[in-house]
């Protein structure tokens, strides 16, 4: 990819279109950047559905420091123009921040057990858990109280922190977890529609957690939508807080057909009352019940059984083939 002329351009897409290829063909893959990528090799590191990028040692750039400095006589670090607090923080480029070498090959073994069960679990994740939730506006103590112990892998956690995206093992089953807390930005919706789609390749149910949830509608949440309408995996939605407009329409609201939903005690639906937008209606969870938008009310201590009970029932009525439509992962 690095040679010159003519070569370097067809070897390079040939790269490139292998790689869009075999995405298509629902294959995931998984990059781990740990040192200078630059031109198309840098292409060929964003391209699969995972990339991890060490602290300080990896960076990703189209044009190194010493080309810069030649075309503009500024002078930057490759850390400064392309490195990991850049792309994990500020492009959303790169997935997983890693600290050092050890934590990246941990990452990556923990990225390929949860996509293809090539290696098997570490002992970390198989131990379960007989923890409970209980009454919490902390959406990330819901989270951590729901999943098996240590078994949760955070996506893009340091870019559109408004939304959370999580692989993890709920009694030893693959889960993956998007839960809502606060303003649903825009890089939100897009690491959200992101993480919809790995789902959907690797055949992973999806649970959506929403707590006090808020949006404008954009573009992104548009992409966001579209992703989770489209994904044909068990989806289960979890309502805990007050969930806003097209917050909770995005989040597998009732209006994308989620295939069970619950709602906690107190648990409210925030919507627009007419096409003006200029007055707004609270439904608590006894009317979203007595309306048929959410299967049940389910109390906090409660909430991991019947999510276990709900997969088992999602992934039986569904079958076995988990992956069909679109399998396809794509970086918006």
């Amino acid at each position: 990819i690095q040679s010159s002329g003519i070569n370097a351009e067809y070897g390079g897409g040939k790269a490139f279109y292998k790689q869009a290829v075999m995405s298509a063909k629902g294959l995931p893959q998984v990059s781990l950047v740990c040192g200078s990528c630059t031109a198309g090799a840098a292409y060929s590191a964003v391209m699969p559905s995972h990339c991890v990028i060490m602290k300080e040692i990896g960076s990703l750039y189209l044009a190194g420091p010493p080309l810069v400095k030649a075309a503009t006589g500024e002078d930057v670090t490759a850390e400064e123009l392309g490195g990991a607090d850049l792309h994990c923080r500020s492009s959303g480029s790169t997935d997983y921040y890693a600290q050092d070498y050890d934590e990246a090959i941990r990452m990556t073994r923990d990225i390929i057990h949860l996509q293809s069960d090539i290696f098997p679990a570490p002992d970390r994740w198989n131990k379960t858990s007989d923890s409970s939730c209980s009454f919490t506006s902390d959406i990330n103590q819901i989270v951590e109280d729901l999943v098996d112990n240590d078994s949760r892998l955070d996506f893009k956690p340091l870019f559109g922190k408004g939304l959370q995206c999580s692989f993890a093992k709920l009694d030893g089953m693959k889960i993956g977890i998007l839960a809502g807390q606060g303003d649903i930005d825009g890089n939100g919706a897009l690491k959200g529609a992101n993480f919809v789609q790995i789902c959907q390749q690797s055949g992973i149910p999806l649970i959506f957690i929403q707590g006090d949830i808020t949006t404008s509608l954009t573009r992104e949440l548009s992409s966001l939508m579209r992703c989770v309408a489209m994904a044909t995996v068990p989806k289960i939605t979890l309502v805990t807080g007050n969930a806003a407009g097209h917050a909770y329409l995005a989040m597998n609201g009732g209006g994308l057909q989620p295939d069970l939903c619950y709602h906690w005690p107190g648990a409210m639906v925030t919507c627009t009352d007419d096409v003006t937008c200029e007055r707004f209606t609270t439904v608590d969870c006894w009317e979203s019940s007595s309306n048929m938008v959410c299967d049940d009310i389910i109390l906090p201590s409660e909430t991991r059984e019947v999510l276990r009970l709900s997969l088992l029932a999602t992934r039986a009525f569904r079958g076995i083939n988990l992956r069909a439509g679109q399998n396809r992962v794509m970086r918006f």
